[in-house]
């Protein structure tokens, strides 16, 4: 089984708005070409190709060689994502924590808490933590790995998406205390 083909938009999303023109693909050798306005934001785009599975090298005229998909970025990703679900699984105290304090801080601040507000920034914090890679399995089989990925990604979503739902649930108890106890 070959390894599956970029897709140069996502290539272009993954690199963001920084892209100066087009993301050309180049059949000769199946990657793609990018150019960047300066070499620093190629080197953070090529820092989130990485991230994300992809590998590449950045040239000192701001452009992006990217090469494809790496089995060993791909590997590092998905130990990321196994050690976030394990975290997540167990993290349920970290999560009203986290409730408890952007709603005190709202109030501290004298600003009447939004609900929403408060389980947004719950959820974004969630989402900016970056555990430290656990051992996943390995093959140098691209396409197994792009699997393997996917499948930690959406038990990943999974959880994010439970602990949003249990933070509204602490939150909404916190403020029913909160409000018994001033009456």
């Amino acid at each position: 089984m070959g390894a599956p083909s970029l897709d140069p938009g996502l290539v272009h999303r993954i690199c963001g708005l920084a892209v100066d023109g087009d993301v050309v693909y180049d059949g000769l050798d199946d990657s793609v070409w990018v150019h960047m306005p300066t070499a620093a934001r190629a080197g953070l785009a090529l820092n989130s190709l990485n991230a994300y599975g992809i590998g590449g090298h950045d040239l000192e005229d701001g452009r992006l060689h990217v090469a494809g998909w790496d089995s060993r970025l791909l590997h590092w990703r998905l130990g990321g994502l196994l050690a976030g679900v394990d975290d997540l699984r167990s993290e349920w105290v970290g999560t009203a924590e986290l409730v408890y304090y952007h709603y005190d801080r709202r109030i501290a601040a004298d600003v009447e808490p939004d609900l929403a507000e408060v389980l947004a920034d719950v959820e974004g914090v969630i989402r900016s933590c970056v555990p430290i890679p656990h051992q996943a399995p390995r093959t140098k089989d691209v396409g197994v790995m792009l699997e393997l990925v996917a499948a930690a990604g959406e038990a990943y979503e999974q959880l994010i998406e439970e602990h949003v739902e249990y933070a509204e649930q602490v939150l909404t108890a916190y403020i029913d205390r909160q409000r018994a106890g001033a009456a």
